[in-house]
C-alpha cells in the first residue's frame, strides 16, 4: 500500500522545487518495498536484499512539464509502521 500526501512549496524553499510528495511504503514483509525504493531513487535492484529493520528513508527530485518535484519516501516494516503510526498521516 502506498500513501502520498503533495504539498506545494510555491518556490519558497531553499532546494528550489515546486512540489514535495511524502511517500510511506508499506506492507508485508518480502514483497520488493525495499526494492521499488532503490529502483526509483537509485536506478539499482538487488535480488539478495535483507529485510528492512526498522524504517528505510530516501528522496528524488523529478523534473516534469517545467515543475520540479521532489519525493521524500519512507519505506517502512509492516509491523513497526501499524505500532507507532495512527491511521492519518500527520507530516
Amino acid at each position: 500500500m502506498m500513501q502520498s500526501t503533495a504539498t506545494p512549496t510555491g518556490g519558497q524553499s531553499n532546494d528550489d522545487y515546486d512540489y514535495v510528495f511524502k511517500i510511506v511504503l508499506k506492507g508485508m514483509s518480502g514483497v520488493g518495498k525495499t526494492n521499488l525504493l532503490s529502483r526509483f531513487t537509485k536506478n539499482t535492484f538487488d535480488i539478495d536484499s535483507k529485510a528492512t529493520i526498522g524504517v528505510d528513508f530516501a528522496t528524488r527530485t523529478l523534473h516534469l512539464e517545467g515543475n520540479s518535484i521532489k519525493a521524500q519516501i519512507w519505506d517502512t516494516v509492516c509491523h513497526f509502521y501499524n505500532f507507532f503510526c495512527c491511521n492519518e498521516l500527520n507530516f
